[in-house]
């Protein structure tokens, strides 16, 4: 499908090529035709086309109002007539047929993720599975107060995202493909353990895969944020020797989660409603205010519950990992950004 994708926007835009010299041709021949009307007229008894302003004239009203606007006595010149009015239909049918061609062989790329985006500071998700609408249905939220450009990069032959995203079709630990996506331009990127394939792959072959675009995305854009699927948790140890971001073992979250629940009913429905929007509570990292900076975890707590309506849980200093629960006398630095957990975004929130 995506080889006929190709060959079908490769035979529009010949067609449109084509269309294209045509038009000039037509063009050309009217530019003519005015100087040989002028030349056969300009003999003629009673003649209106004296002069080549007035044959330019006679050409630019006939193409207009659709008759010839001055009477034509030579036989020359109701041939020229003749050939000036086919040739202006030809033009319109054309330039029209060029368009369209260029439109649609567009449309078809965009469909068939043929082409490239332009967008920046955008997030690539490299990759797809049934966690790929999750994501974006999250990352599109209202409650997300930066929306960026969303694009898919992943070796399919369709748009899985339904148009919610921009698509492209491609290996993504390809370097070309990459581009195509504008990985070099890009602010984060999600690496999926891709389900794309043919079934049957087993989930080390599938960890092989991501490693490879890991590699590939962090050789191209080093300050890519990445984020990344592994499918089996002995395998981290590979992944932790690349430099990616943060990791996602899905096994260990998924048995962790279950075991924890057991242990302590209600938590998975706690660990949802903070995770997804829009309903219930949801984590946000906010900018350190003026009034904070100098005080301690112990009076933070209360003043951020009583100006934001929100629990203090985590402080990271300048763009590091999160403390989680730090100590009521740790310092709070103008530099570090504290995560709270609120109902509605807060308004000092630089991300949901």
């Amino acid at each position: 499908m995506r080889r006929n994708a190709a060959s079908t926007g490769r035979m529009l835009e010949r067609l449109s090529n084509r269309l294209l010299l045509l038009s000039l041709v037509s063009v050309a021949v009217l530019l003519v035709c005015p100087v040989l009307m002028w030349l056969f007229e300009r003999s003629s008894k009673g003649t209106a086309i004296n002069s080549l302003v007035d044959a330019y004239i006679w050409l630019f009203r006939t193409l207009v109002e659709g008759f010839s606007v001055f009477t034509v006595n030579s036989a020359g010149g109701v041939t020229i007539y003749y050939i000036v009015r086919l040739t202006g239909i030809s033009l319109v049918a054309f330039v029209t047929g060029s368009i369209s061609s260029r439109l649609v062989a567009a449309v078809v790329q965009k469909g068939k993720g043929m082409g490239s985006t332009r967008a920046r500071g955008h997030i690539v998700i490299c990759g797809w599975s049934g966690k790929g609408a999750e994501i974006i249905r999250e990352l599109r939220a209202k409650e997300v107060h930066e929306q960026r450009a969303v694009v898919v990069l992943a070796p399919l032959e369709n748009d899985p995202t339904k148009g919610l995203a921009d698509f492209i079709s491609g290996d993504p630990s390809d370097a070309e493909d990459l581009a195509r996506a504008g990985i070099n331009l890009a602010d984060t990127a999600i690496i999926l353990a891709d389900e794309s394939q043919a079934a049957g792959v087993s989930d080390s072959s599938r960890d092989a895969r991501t490693l490879l675009t890991c590699l590939a995305v962090e050789s191209l854009n080093p300050n890519c944020y990445t984020c990344v699927e592994v499918v089996r948790s002995e395998n981290r140890s590979h992944f932790s020797r690349t430099k990616v971001d943060e990791m996602v073992v899905s096994a260990e979250l998924t048995g962790a989660l279950l075991a924890s629940s057991a242990a302590t009913h209600g938590l998975s429905g706690v660990v949802s409603d903070l995770l997804t929007h829009p309903q219930g509570e949801e984590f946000y990292r906010v900018t350190v205010p003026p009034e904070l900076a100098g005080t301690s975890v112990r009076e933070g707590l209360g003043w951020v519950k009583d100006h934001f309506d929100a629990l203090l849980v985590g402080i990271a200093h300048n763009g590091g990992a999160f403390e989680l629960n730090p100590p009521a006398d740790r310092m709070i630095d103008r530099e570090d950004q504290l995560l709270v957990v609120a109902h509605r975004m807060p308004a000092l929130a630089v991300s949901a």
